[in-house]
């Protein structure tokens, strides 16, 4: 399954998207949410990509690949044992919720892909 979760940030709200597609591209399911806070971007994608896993754990999937458009986020996931921040220490919590996944990765892909 590809989930793909995409985040925004507008004036002094917040906003994710997360999508579950098949490999056929049939829609699974998803979900959004919108914050009435300011936030910085990357806490955003952050905040998506800990929804994009809820999302995956409720429909129990087991082989996941994970989408982004946010380089920075995936650069952070691939190299998360290596962060000492505090996000890098939100990412290896994370990473923790994740062993119901027989498989899962986190990819960067081009936003007009996304």
């Amino acid at each position: 399954m590809k989930i793909n979760f995409d985040a925004t940030v507008m004036n002094e709200k917040t906003g994710f998207g997360v999508i579950v597609r098949d490999s056929d591209g049939f829609v699974i399911g998803g979900g959004y949410d919108f914050k009435d806070e300011k936030m910085l971007v990357d806490w955003v994608e952050l905040y998506a990509f800990e929804e994009s896993l809820k999302v995956a754990r409720s429909l129990s999937i087991a082989n996941a690949i994970f989408e982004t458009d946010c380089v920075s986020l995936a650069n952070m996931i691939k190299k998360h044992r290596e962060d000492i921040t505090i996000m890098g220490h939100h990412i290896n919590d994370l990473f923790k919720t994740m062993d119901m996944f027989i498989n899962a990765v986190v990819k960067w892909v081009n936003r007009n892909c996304n």
